[in-house]
C-alpha cells in the first residue's frame, strides 16, 4: 500500500512540475512570425506565400493533421492540451520505468516503446476531440 501511494504522489508531482514547466515556456517564449516570405522551388522560381504560423510545433501538428480551422482554434486552450498530454505522456513513462527492476538498458528499451505508443495514442485522441471541436467541416 505504502509504494501505491509513493508512486501516485510520484506521478503527480512529475505530471505537475513537467505540465507547468511546458505551459510556461511554450506560452511565454514568443515563436517568431515570418515575414510573408516565399517558398522557392529547386528551379529557383518563386512559389506561392508562405503563411506564417504562430503557434508551437504541437500546435502546428495539430492543426495540419487534424484538419482544424485557424481562425477557431483557440491558443491558450491548445497551449493546455498539448502541455496536458506532454506532461501526462513524461509523467506515466518516468513512473512506469521506475518501478522495473531491470537493467538500464532494458528499461530505456521498454520507455521508448512506451513513449512512442503514448505519444501516437493520446494526440491522436486528443486530436480527434479537438477536431469535432475545430474542424473544419463542422461549419
Amino acid at each position: 500500500m505504502n509504494e501505491i501511494i509513493y508512486n501516485l504522489i510520484f506521478f503527480i508531482v512529475v505530471f505537475l512540475m513537467v505540465y507547468i514547466f511546458c505551459y510556461y515556456i511554450a506560452g511565454h517564449i514568443k515563436v517568431p512570425k515570418e515575414k510573408n516570405k516565399y517558398k522557392t522551388t529547386s528551379k529557383g522560381n518563386k512559389g506561392k506565400k508562405e503563411k506564417p504560423f504562430k503557434y508551437t510545433n504541437e500546435g502546428k501538428l495539430m492543426i495540419i493533421r487534424y484538419n482544424l480551422d485557424e481562425k477557431k482554434v483557440d491558443y491558450q486552450e491548445l497551449l493546455r492540451w498539448t502541455s496536458f498530454c506532454n506532461a501526462f505522456i513524461i509523467s506515466l513513462t518516468s513512473t512506469i520505468i521506475c518501478n522495473i527492476p531491470l537493467k538500464m538498458y532494458y528499461q530505456l528499451a521498454i520507455g521508448f516503446v512506451i513513449l512512442f505508443g503514448l505519444i501516437y495514442s493520446i494526440f491522436e485522441i486528443v486530436g480527434r476531440h479537438l477536431n469535432k471541436k475545430w474542424g473544419k467541416e463542422n461549419e
